[in-house]
């Protein structure tokens, strides 16, 4: 009963209060650590998208809006040349989840049967409708995770990405490698697990590993995520290991990586780098971007602080070494535009670009501080609604990123204005954000 009134209490704050918040944490016995990532793959795979997507869903809406919002009544399309469409029009061609343009018989789906269907979210602007085709039955997954993963498969890999790859999985495996290192280096004993925390099998399988190994308590840490989330390990990867685990080890959850001062040198060596390639007589906006999210209540808010105080003090150290006229502001990718954010509570960063733009600075210079790699999210979704703020971007110019060793930079213009889209702090600025994952863990291993 107790256990009860604690769960209607803290709601989606109660994986924060009962597995982290207040956790014993002595070890006993060997330690086995799991480093987690998001896990999205370097080539397409379609249950990537619509797993996650699906628990986008499941995380957000009421049970009794769920069984009608993930329906899955046959086969959602998308036509590639126009993925983003809001009303119905004829198709040149349609492709699937799984990035095919012909249904079981070998028929394009643009020759067969398919019904328009408008976006779910009408007054959402960045919403988008899709075909469904029903003469194969269902399609294995909700339809609206599927206009996800069709959009992906179609637009991203078939158009926009040159290499037709993604270079997070490549960037996170470099980052666990290098902390692994560390960690072991000075915790030889440590076993060490990757894991994918996106896919409850990939956890699952993480943790059976640790237990044969005879390990008798396991670490767990998100290493891609400077700041946790109730979202993404609270209430969703946090409780999954335990459960996993059930009773067999002692778990313990090493906190969020942002807490790190080598993770906020990470981001101060970025900025300091492209600072140095202007003169101290430009005017300059560094623009600090958060992924944003749009729940009324998250753990999140609570504990970014811990994070984000500490690196704006860092960055304003770095401006002021440097000496030239400068402003810095936080913006949100996501969730601060007039559908999501009708009081203007928060900048996105569509608007801050766009700050920079009318008050004419002559570079705005934006470091995606939430992310540790570069991702379908960073090069095409969040980058339609923030880039716009460009005239010279074009949302349907393919990204060239062949050296995955750098940061994907991206420059666009409008009147006086330079934007600089800083990348991610990959290859040189790496062995920055190794430390703090590794210093993560070995926190509680040298307790």
């Amino acid at each position: 009963m107790l256990e009860w009134l604690r769960r209607w209490r803290y709601g989606k704050q109660y994986g924060y209060e009962r597995y982290f918040r207040n956790q014993d944490l002595r070890i006993i016995g060997k330690p086995g650590v799991i480093l987690a990532d998001l896990g999205m793959p370097e080539n397409f795979d379609a249950g990537f998208y619509t797993c996650f997507m699906e628990h986008v869903f499941r995380y957000s809406l009421p049970g009794f809006i769920r069984k009608l919002v993930l329906r899955d009544r046959g086969i959602g399309l998308i036509d590639p040349d126009h993925p983003l469409a809001r009303e119905s029009f004829n198709p040149q061609n349609l492709v699937d989840q799984h990035g095919s343009f012909l249904n079981r018989n070998g028929v394009p789906y643009v020759e067969c049967r398919v019904d328009w269907n408008p976006p779910g979210m009408k007054r959402n602007p960045h919403d988008h409708g899709y075909f469904l085709y029903r003469g194969d039955g269902p399609g294995g997954a909700p339809e609206v995770c599927q206009k996800t993963a069709a959009k992906v498969a179609g637009w991203y890999y078939g158009k926009l990405l040159p290499e037709r790859k993604v270079p997070w999985e490549y960037q996170c495996r470099r980052l666990f490698e290098e902390a692994s290192l560390i960690i072991r280096e000075e915790y030889p004993d440590a076993e060490i697990s990757h894991a994918r925390y996106a896919s409850e099998v990939s956890l699952q399988q993480a943790v059976e590993r640790l237990l044969s190994a005879g390990c008798g308590t396991l670490i767990y840490h998100s290493y891609c995520n400077p700041v946790y989330s109730d979202f993404e390990e609270y209430a969703f990867a946090m409780p999954l290991v335990f459960n996993y685990v059930n009773g067999r080890a002692r778990v313990l959850f090493a906190d969020q990586p942002g807490n790190q001062p080598a993770l906020r040198q990470a981001y101060a060596e970025m900025l300091r780098d492209q600072l140095d390639r202007i003169s101290r007589q430009e005017t300059v906006m560094v623009i600090l971007s958060r992924h944003g999210h749009p729940f009324k209540s998250e753990t999140q808010d609570k504990r970014a602080p811990l994070y984000r105080e500490p690196l704006e003090m860092e960055m304003r150290r770095v401006l002021a070494l440097w000496g030239g006229p400068a402003t810095l502001v936080w913006s949100d990718d996501e969730y601060a535009d007039e559908y999501w954010d009708p009081r203007k509570s928060k900048t996105s960063t569509f608007s801050a670009y766009r700050k920079a733009i009318v008050g004419n600075y002559r570079y705005a210079i934006e470091i995606p501080v939430d992310f540790v790699a570069e991702n379908t999210d960073l090069m095409f979704f969040h980058a339609i609604k923030k880039f716009h703020a460009f005239s010279s971007y074009d949302q349907n110019q393919p990204v060239a990123y062949p050296d995955w060793e750098k940061p994907l930079e991206r420059r666009f213009t409008e009147g006086n204005t330079t934007g600089i889209y800083a990348g991610c702090p990959v290859g040189p600025y790496r062995k920055f954000v190794a430390r703090a994952v590794a210093d993560s863990v070995l926190s509680l291993l040298k307790i």
